[in-house]
């Protein structure tokens, strides 16, 4: 079974995951599993990344899931980030299922 029970479920923890697991670290130990032998990530692009996954960021990759997996059944209209804003007010009705620990 996965992770999260239903779509709801999902779209309420997983862009707050998205938002608080995508680090300047786990940016730079990613990039460093693929960079050549004898060189290292610049650390200006871990913050950089850090910057650009904030909550537009986290709404618009989870708009483009839901499109992609579900035809865009929770957040379909074009003001995507009130409709996030709205799932995530939900939170208290769902369980909260933290990201990478």
């Amino acid at each position: 079974m996965g992770k999260y029970a239903n779509h709801e479920e999902f779209g309420i923890n997983a862009p707050i995951n998205y938002r608080e697991d995508t680090t300047a670290d786990s940016f730079l130990i990613g990039m460093s599993a693929i960079t050549p032998p004898g060189m290292k990530p610049r650390v200006i692009r871990g913050k950089k990344f850090e910057e650009k996954t904030d909550f537009k960021a986290s709404a618009r990759w989870h708009h483009n899931f839901d499109l992609a997996m579900f035809g865009g059944s929770d957040i379909e209209s074009k003001d995507y980030a009130s409709g996030q804003l709205s799932l995530e007010s939900k939170l208290n009705g769902v369980k909260r299922i933290a990201g990478r620990s």
